[in-house]
């Protein structure tokens, strides 16, 4: 069915699409941010939640949208098969209904096939996002943002007022409604501004969305200062409670399938979402919550060396140290980022693709030379600089190229 996805989604839908990745929609808003602010403007975002989604969705005007957007007809017949002559019976464990009720809407919660579904269920709401006033519109399954731009942060809460009531009314006539206790507004900072939380609030129908200093979205967290700091804090507090109940059952085994574990299970809940911070150098405040986590992973492995440095006791333990872990993480991020097909959002703001004038600023000098040495002063957006982490640094930066596998190999080495 991913075949046909392209004639239906939006391309600024990023959830169940072949080489696409959540974190990549946290690049594109990111991306849009520093380039506003670089712009002397300020952004502001409003996430939604849809409420109970796979519950809605109405078989008959599934087809149609399929039907619209030309997918076979035999595929549409299959989707209302599967769909069709489904049952359910409730029980409470004490007592149970004695028949069975026919399900006329929603779709199986369980089921793979469920989030493309409600996908193309939803595109309707993602294509045109100029419709709604904003400069961005993005999904993941249930979960949308609305990004705005604008000379001030009060313009841009008149404008997501504006778009998340007209947004709600166009979901309510799919059968859709958003959840108001999970709806959320950010201020992003603007240079030196830094926002407080009495800025501007939205209005959401009769409820009143105040500014959040903190927010997550898609499994990454970020404040008013889009550092590193709380989403570290977040991810290895998650990860040190993975390791504590994992604790007991690493005790009893080998030391090699311990740290085999820990890489399993452990250390993805702790790098989640890192690569978008090596836009910036992380540091070594930053990383102490790392440290302290792969250090526990480490003795648990081990079985001591209690004051031995970090580095030796994480090779003894088979597990990376923390700023090599970090390092592998912006490697593996931007070689994704290179690789991403022509008809993903990014593919436009990667530097050999981008027009020239994207990267001038009033005309005159280019603010965003990819690739330079001498990094702390010049202004680069978010995808120049995970890009940094796996490019050869070029002497031209008027006529970026795509640099070759080989050519990337030799510079990470």
């Amino acid at each position: 069915m991913t075949v046909f996805a392209p004639n239906c989604l939006s391309p600024l839908q990023f959830a169940c699409r072949e080489r696409y990745c959540p974190l990549d929609a946290m690049h594109l808003i990111l991306e849009k941010v520093h380039k506003a602010s670089n712009d002397k403007l300020y952004s502001s975002a409003l996430f939604l939640d849809d409420q109970g989604v796979f519950n809605k969705v109405l078989h008959p005007r599934l087809a149609e949208i399929m039907t619209t957007n030309n997918l076979p007809p035999y595929l549409v017949d299959w989707v209302q098969s599967y769909l069709s002559d489904r049952s359910v019976r409730i029980t409470d464990g004490a007592a149970s209904e004695t028949a069975f009720s026919s399900i006329q809407v929603g779709i199986p919660q369980v089921s793979p096939l469920s989030p493309f579904l409600f996908n193309v269920y939803s595109s309707p709401l993602c294509h045109n996002h100029e419709r709604l006033g904003v400069y961005l519109m993005i999904s993941y399954v249930d979960n949308y943002c609305l990004l705005a731009t604008s000379v001030s942060w009060q313009w841009n809460a008149i404008t997501l007022t504006a778009a998340g009531n007209q947004l709600q009314l166009e979901a309510n006539q799919e059968g859709m409604n958003f959840d108001l206790s999970k709806t959320e507004l950010f201020h992003f900072p603007c240079g030196k501004s830094i926002p407080t939380a009495d800025l501007p609030e939205v209005q959401f129908g009769e409820h009143h969305i105040p500014n959040n200093l903190e927010q997550r979205w898609v499994g990454v967290f970020f404040d008013r200062t889009l550092r590193a700091t709380l989403h570290i804090e977040k991810h290895t507090a998650q990860a040190g409670s993975t390791l504590y109940k994992l604790a007991p059952l690493l005790q009893k085994l080998k030391p090699e399938m311990a740290s085999r574990l820990i890489k399993a299970t452990v250390i993805p809940a702790l790098t989640f979402g890192l690569e978008i911070y090596t836009r910036n150098h992380i540091n070594n405040r930053e990383v102490v919550p790392i440290n302290m986590c792969l250090k526990a992973a480490a003795k648990i492995v081990t079985g001591g060396w209690q004051k031995a440095e970090l580095r030796a006791i994480c090779a003894e333990a088979g597990l990376h140290a923390p700023h090599p872990l970090i390092k592998k993480c912006a490697i593996s991020g931007a070689a994704r980022l290179r690789d991403i097909p022509p008809t993903h959002p990014l593919h436009s703001l990667l530097p050999w693709n981008r027009p020239k004038a994207y990267n001038l600023k009033a005309g005159t000098r280019n603010y965003a030379q990819p690739w330079t040495a001498n990094q702390g002063h010049t202004s680069h957006f978010q995808i120049d600089r995970i890009l940094n982490n796996i490019l050869p640094l070029i002497e031209d930066t008027t006529r970026p190229t795509l640099p070759t596998k080989p050519a990337i190999r030799a510079y990470i080495q």
